[in-house]
């Protein structure tokens, strides 16, 4: 992911002499912070600029002329959209991926993978908002599968 990211960094230095503007969605707002201290290592007079958003928001703000070098998005279809459109110069590329995990403060034993949701002792799950978080869609898709037939 890192190496991905600063070649792309990179590539947007031609675009901004000693500065960068990355619009980055607000689920990467703790790894942005190391991403940046990575690259600052190997370009230390390149100062970085990070501004911290939805991506369906931060999609709106390009699209109306935000000066943006990156844009790193949670969803690849928003950057596939801003490459439909010819308005990215470049195809998105994937800089990371994800998977479902489940957590308890409860004590559950996860172990079980979703069988443990049939617990009586399961009162609450909590999921991303599928209408705007790619991972509230997958975590729907895995209760899907796990429905009886």
């Amino acid at each position: 992911m890192l190496k991905v990211f600063m070649a792309s960094m990179v590539l947007a230095l031609s675009l901004s002499a000693g500065e960068i503007s990355v619009a980055v969605a607000a689920n990467l707002s703790d790894a942005i912070e190391s991403i940046k201290s990575e690259f600052v290592k190997e370009h230390p007079t390149i100062k970085i600029n990070t501004i911290l958003g939805a991506s369906g928001k931060l999609t709106t703000q390009i699209k109306n002329g935000a000066p943006f070098d990156l844009f790193m998005s949670a969803d690849m279809k928003f950057p596939e959209n801003l490459y439909a459109e010819k308005i990215a110069i470049t195809k998105p590329i994937v800089y990371a991926s994800g998977a479902l995990a489940m957590v308890s403060v409860k004590g559950f034993d996860l172990s079980k993978g979703m069988a443990v949701l049939d617990d009586v002792k399961v009162e609450k799950i909590a999921i991303a908002n599928p209408k705007i978080a790619p991972y509230g869609v997958a975590s729907l898709e895995a209760f899907k599968k796990c429905e009886p037939s």
